[in-house]
Protein backbone atom coordinates (compact mmCIF):
# COMPACT_ATOMS: atom_id res chain seq x y z
CA UNK A 1 0.00 0.00 0.00
CA UNK A 2 1.15 3.35 -1.33
CA UNK A 3 2.27 6.05 1.42
CA UNK A 4 -0.93 7.96 0.23
CA UNK A 5 -2.86 5.38 0.54
CA UNK A 6 -1.55 5.36 4.62
CA UNK A 7 -2.30 8.69 5.00
CA UNK A 8 -5.87 8.38 3.22
CA UNK A 9 -6.12 5.34 6.16
CA UNK A 10 -4.86 7.27 8.99
CA UNK A 11 -7.07 10.38 7.93
CA UNK A 12 -9.87 7.80 8.05
CA UNK A 13 -9.63 6.59 11.38
CA UNK A 14 -8.66 9.44 12.99
CA UNK A 15 -12.22 11.12 11.92
CA UNK A 16 -13.92 8.43 12.71
CA UNK A 17 -12.38 8.34 16.49
CA UNK A 18 -13.30 11.84 16.44
CA UNK A 19 -16.99 11.50 15.45
CA UNK A 20 -18.28 9.01 17.43
CA UNK A 21 -16.10 9.94 20.81
CA UNK A 22 -18.18 9.28 23.70
CA UNK A 23 -19.68 11.55 25.94
CA UNK A 24 -18.11 10.41 28.53
CA UNK A 25 -15.19 11.71 27.49
CA UNK A 26 -16.39 15.22 28.08
CA UNK A 27 -16.95 14.05 32.06
CA UNK A 28 -13.21 13.71 31.92
CA UNK A 29 -12.55 16.93 30.50
CA UNK A 30 -14.67 18.63 32.84
CA UNK A 31 -13.35 16.94 35.70
CA UNK A 32 -9.90 18.01 34.88
CA UNK A 33 -10.57 22.09 34.42
CA UNK A 34 -12.46 22.41 37.75
CA UNK A 35 -10.16 20.03 39.71
CA UNK A 36 -12.40 17.46 40.37
CA UNK A 37 -15.13 19.97 41.62
CA UNK A 38 -17.67 19.12 38.36
CA UNK A 39 -18.11 16.03 36.32
CA UNK A 40 -20.85 13.88 34.73
CA UNK A 41 -22.95 11.01 35.36
CA UNK A 42 -25.30 9.03 32.78
CA UNK A 43 -23.98 10.50 30.14
CA UNK A 44 -25.73 9.19 26.89
CA UNK A 45 -24.49 9.72 23.24
CA UNK A 46 -21.56 11.30 21.82
CA UNK A 47 -19.19 14.16 22.63
CA UNK A 48 -20.69 16.41 20.23
CA UNK A 49 -24.39 15.54 20.43
CA UNK A 50 -25.50 14.10 24.25
CA UNK A 51 -26.46 14.46 27.60
CA UNK A 52 -25.76 14.14 31.54
CA UNK A 53 -26.61 14.62 34.69
CA UNK A 54 -23.75 17.25 35.90
CA UNK A 55 -22.34 16.54 39.23
CA UNK A 56 -21.47 19.14 41.76
CA UNK A 57 -18.78 18.04 45.02
CA UNK A 58 -19.51 20.00 47.67
CA UNK A 59 -16.40 21.61 49.85
CA UNK A 60 -17.74 19.61 52.66
CA UNK A 61 -17.54 16.28 50.41
CA UNK A 62 -21.38 16.62 49.99
CA UNK A 63 -22.43 15.51 46.17
CA UNK A 64 -25.42 17.26 44.50
CA UNK A 65 -26.95 15.83 40.86
CA UNK A 66 -28.32 18.29 39.10
CA UNK A 67 -30.95 17.87 36.05
CA UNK A 68 -30.01 16.28 32.93
CA UNK A 69 -28.04 18.60 30.61
CA UNK A 70 -28.64 18.31 26.61
CA UNK A 71 -25.81 19.72 24.28
CA UNK A 72 -24.56 20.16 21.18
CA UNK A 73 -21.12 21.23 19.98
CA UNK A 74 -20.58 23.14 16.70
CA UNK A 75 -17.51 21.64 15.15
CA UNK A 76 -16.27 24.37 13.13
CA UNK A 77 -16.19 26.52 15.55
CA UNK A 78 -13.02 25.04 16.30
CA UNK A 79 -11.48 26.38 13.02
CA UNK A 80 -11.87 29.53 14.68
CA UNK A 81 -10.05 28.14 17.49
CA UNK A 82 -12.88 28.68 19.77
CA UNK A 83 -15.32 25.85 21.61
CA UNK A 84 -19.09 26.14 21.21
CA UNK A 85 -21.80 25.00 22.77
CA UNK A 86 -25.69 24.67 23.05
CA UNK A 87 -27.34 23.65 26.34
CA UNK A 88 -30.58 22.84 27.31
CA UNK A 89 -31.96 21.83 30.38
CA UNK A 90 -34.55 18.25 30.08
CA UNK A 91 -38.37 19.31 31.75
CA UNK A 92 -36.78 22.77 31.68
CA UNK A 93 -38.67 25.58 29.49
CA UNK A 94 -36.09 27.58 28.38
CA UNK A 95 -37.08 30.75 25.91
CA UNK A 96 -33.57 30.47 23.94
CA UNK A 97 -31.02 27.71 24.67
CA UNK A 98 -27.58 28.74 26.37
CA UNK A 99 -24.62 28.99 24.61
CA UNK A 100 -21.05 28.61 26.12
CA UNK A 101 -18.20 29.87 23.96
CA UNK A 102 -14.64 29.20 25.61
CA UNK A 103 -11.87 30.83 23.45
CA UNK A 104 -8.16 31.01 24.98
CA UNK A 105 -8.81 34.45 27.06
CA UNK A 106 -12.17 34.18 27.88
CA UNK A 107 -15.68 32.08 28.47
CA UNK A 108 -18.62 33.59 27.43
CA UNK A 109 -22.53 32.67 28.91
CA UNK A 110 -25.24 33.96 26.12
CA UNK A 111 -28.99 33.58 26.97
CA UNK A 112 -27.80 31.47 30.53
CA UNK A 113 -30.38 29.38 32.55
CA UNK A 114 -29.01 27.30 35.30
CA UNK A 115 -31.48 25.98 37.30
CA UNK A 116 -30.30 24.42 40.70
CA UNK A 117 -30.75 23.12 44.56
CA UNK A 118 -31.38 25.70 47.46
CA UNK A 119 -29.03 23.30 49.05
CA UNK A 120 -25.96 25.06 47.58
CA UNK A 121 -26.42 28.31 49.77
CA UNK A 122 -25.01 25.74 52.26
CA UNK A 123 -21.90 26.57 49.89
CA UNK A 124 -22.10 30.55 51.04
CA UNK A 125 -21.75 30.13 54.65
CA UNK A 126 -21.53 27.58 57.16
CA UNK A 127 -23.63 29.57 59.21
CA UNK A 128 -26.42 28.50 57.07
CA UNK A 129 -26.47 24.90 57.46
CA UNK A 130 -28.46 24.28 60.80
CA UNK A 131 -31.61 25.98 58.62
CA UNK A 132 -31.40 22.81 55.97
CA UNK A 133 -32.75 25.10 53.01
CA UNK A 134 -34.62 23.67 50.53
CA UNK A 135 -36.40 24.87 47.62
CA UNK A 136 -35.20 25.94 43.88
CA UNK A 137 -33.19 27.82 42.50
CA UNK A 138 -32.89 29.46 38.81
CA UNK A 139 -29.99 31.73 37.71
CA UNK A 140 -30.52 33.39 34.19
CA UNK A 141 -28.46 36.17 32.58
CA UNK A 142 -28.27 37.46 28.87
CA UNK A 143 -24.43 37.45 28.58
CA UNK A 144 -21.75 37.06 31.40
CA UNK A 145 -18.09 37.16 30.24
CA UNK A 146 -15.50 35.14 32.33
CA UNK A 147 -11.84 36.39 31.81
CA UNK A 148 -8.63 36.67 33.78
CA UNK A 149 -9.99 40.18 34.85
CA UNK A 150 -12.86 38.95 36.19
CA UNK A 151 -16.52 38.67 35.13
CA UNK A 152 -18.62 41.29 33.41
CA UNK A 153 -22.57 41.01 33.46
CA UNK A 154 -25.42 40.81 34.84
CA UNK A 155 -26.50 37.69 36.46
CA UNK A 156 -30.44 37.12 38.08
CA UNK A 157 -31.24 34.59 40.97
CA UNK A 158 -34.50 33.58 41.60
CA UNK A 159 -35.15 31.21 44.91
CA UNK A 160 -38.24 29.95 44.61
CA UNK A 161 -40.46 27.88 47.18
CA UNK A 162 -37.69 28.42 49.91
CA UNK A 163 -37.79 26.26 52.84
CA UNK A 164 -36.29 25.98 55.79
CA UNK A 165 -36.33 22.78 58.62
CA UNK A 166 -36.48 25.59 61.12
CA UNK A 167 -40.37 26.44 60.09
CA UNK A 168 -43.68 24.61 60.04
CA UNK A 169 -44.41 27.31 57.26
CA UNK A 170 -43.66 25.55 53.83
CA UNK A 171 -42.93 27.52 51.43
CA UNK A 172 -41.56 30.84 53.19
CA UNK A 173 -41.68 32.48 49.87
CA UNK A 174 -39.76 33.66 46.91
CA UNK A 175 -36.72 35.59 46.74
CA UNK A 176 -34.78 37.73 44.15
CA UNK A 177 -31.32 38.30 43.62
CA UNK A 178 -29.44 40.35 41.36
CA UNK A 179 -25.48 39.38 40.79
CA UNK A 180 -23.63 43.26 38.85
CA UNK A 181 -20.38 41.76 38.66
CA UNK A 182 -17.25 43.88 37.36
CA UNK A 183 -13.40 43.21 37.78
CA UNK A 184 -13.59 43.84 41.75
CA UNK A 185 -15.92 41.34 42.34
CA UNK A 186 -19.34 40.56 42.60
CA UNK A 187 -22.62 43.06 43.31
CA UNK A 188 -25.18 41.37 45.39
CA UNK A 189 -28.95 42.32 46.37
CA UNK A 190 -31.74 40.35 48.01
CA UNK A 191 -35.45 41.51 47.80
CA UNK A 192 -38.78 39.52 48.67
CA UNK A 193 -40.92 38.66 46.07
CA UNK A 194 -43.59 37.46 47.74
CA UNK A 195 -44.67 34.69 51.07
CA UNK A 196 -44.52 35.09 54.98
CA UNK A 197 -40.85 35.80 55.27
CA UNK A 198 -39.54 39.17 54.29
CA UNK A 199 -35.96 39.09 53.13
CA UNK A 200 -33.53 42.08 52.09
CA UNK A 201 -30.11 42.95 52.22
CA UNK A 202 -27.02 43.39 50.27
CA UNK A 203 -23.43 42.46 50.25
CA UNK A 204 -19.92 41.89 48.11
CA UNK A 205 -18.11 38.74 47.01
CA UNK A 206 -14.74 38.48 45.46
CA UNK A 207 -12.19 35.94 45.54
CA UNK A 208 -9.40 37.85 47.56
CA UNK A 209 -12.35 38.32 50.01
CA UNK A 210 -14.88 35.71 50.10
CA UNK A 211 -18.49 36.89 50.80
CA UNK A 212 -19.82 39.82 53.24
CA UNK A 213 -23.61 39.60 53.15
CA UNK A 214 -25.97 41.86 55.80
CA UNK A 215 -29.56 41.17 55.68
CA UNK A 216 -32.68 41.60 57.58
CA UNK A 217 -35.40 39.23 57.70
CA UNK A 218 -38.63 39.34 59.17
CA UNK A 219 -42.26 37.85 59.59
CA UNK A 220 -45.30 39.03 57.75
CA UNK A 221 -48.35 40.37 59.59
CA UNK A 222 -49.50 36.93 61.57
CA UNK A 223 -46.66 34.66 60.84
CA UNK A 224 -44.55 35.78 63.98
CA UNK A 225 -45.34 32.88 65.91
CA UNK A 226 -44.45 30.33 63.46
CA UNK A 227 -41.39 32.20 62.18
CA UNK A 228 -39.90 32.97 65.65
CA UNK A 229 -37.39 29.85 65.95
CA UNK A 230 -36.16 30.41 62.53
CA UNK A 231 -35.66 34.15 62.91
CA UNK A 232 -33.70 34.01 65.83
CA UNK A 233 -31.72 31.39 64.27
CA UNK A 234 -30.70 33.71 61.72
CA UNK A 235 -29.47 36.47 64.06
CA UNK A 236 -30.19 39.11 67.05
CA UNK A 237 -33.40 41.07 67.13
CA UNK A 238 -32.26 44.86 65.77
CA UNK A 239 -35.35 46.29 66.36
CA UNK A 240 -38.84 44.92 67.49
CA UNK A 241 -39.82 42.17 64.93
CA UNK A 242 -36.97 42.78 62.40
CA UNK A 243 -33.85 40.52 62.72
CA UNK A 244 -30.28 41.12 61.10
CA UNK A 245 -28.04 38.32 59.33
CA UNK A 246 -24.37 38.34 58.38
CA UNK A 247 -22.63 36.08 56.18
CA UNK A 248 -19.02 36.45 56.93
CA UNK A 249 -16.34 36.39 54.49
CA UNK A 250 -15.53 32.53 53.69
CA UNK A 251 -11.86 31.10 53.43
CA UNK A 252 -11.03 29.71 50.06
CA UNK A 253 -10.70 26.21 49.71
Amino acid sequence: MSRWNWTLLFAAFLTFLIVSAPASLLSLALKLASNGRLELANTQGSLWHGSANPLLHQHSDGLITLNTLHWNIEPLAFLAGKFRAQLNWENHKQPIPMTIVISSDQIELQHAYIPLPAILLDEASDFLKPAALDGQIIVTSDSLNISKQGIQGTAIADWLNASSLLSTISPLGDYHFIFTCNPAGIEITLSTTTGPLLLGGNGHYSISSGLNFKGTAQASSGSETKLKELLSHLGPQERPGVNTFSLVPQPNH
